[in-house]
């Protein structure tokens, strides 16, 4: 399956701790617009894509995802409750050509939500990971997020963009 991530699954780390997946491309899905605007269990904003005017677009990553692996990746986004399934056209940013790909959008939005910091780290960190355009990356800085009073939580999530340390070799 191609699934288009246009959110914190961006970052390979953060689809890497949920399922594995091989990169195909970036692309661009083109007359949507991202929205911080899904209500996520802890009540913080998580991404969603909504249709807009042909001058919007939204970037993102595709990534291929083995059937069997796919049920995983509905669970952590809520398939059927959160995040509904669609198929949408994207087009590949490197060669224009176009792809079908699965995606998800949100089910339970609403106005005034705000991500935490943590997740604004992780669909920043897929956006520079994988070159999207420098306008876009200042968009996605200009969000305002908010610090998690979950403290350990948020330790967890920035925890998968630590330095991995070395291991000392016996000598």
């Amino acid at each position: 399956m191609l699934y288009f991530a246009y959110g914190s699954n961006m970052a390979t780390q953060r689809l890497a701790a949920r399922i594995p997946a091989r990169f195909v491309t970036t692309a661009l899905l083109p007359a949507y617009r991202l929205a911080f605007h899904q209500r996520g269990g802890d009540g913080s904003g998580k991404c969603d894509i909504v249709p807009a005017s042909a001058q919007s677009a939204v970037y993102g990553v595709i990534w291929d995802v083995a059937s069997h692996h796919k049920p995983t990746l509905d669970r952590y986004e809520e398939l059927g409750e959160a995040y509904n399934e669609t198929w949408l056209t994207v087009t590949d940013l490197a060669s224009d050509r176009q792809f079908e790909v699965q995606a998800y959008i949100g089910n339970i939005t609403a106005l005034g939500l705000r991500p935490y910091t943590w997740y604004k780290q992780h669909v920043l960190a897929g956006a520079r990971e994988h070159g999207l355009p420098p306008y876009y990356l200042r968009a996605l800085e200009s969000v305002v997020a908010r610090q998690d009073e979950n403290a350990e939580q948020h330790a967890r999530e920035m925890a998968l963009y630590a330095p991995v340390e070395p291991l000392m070799r016996a000598t």
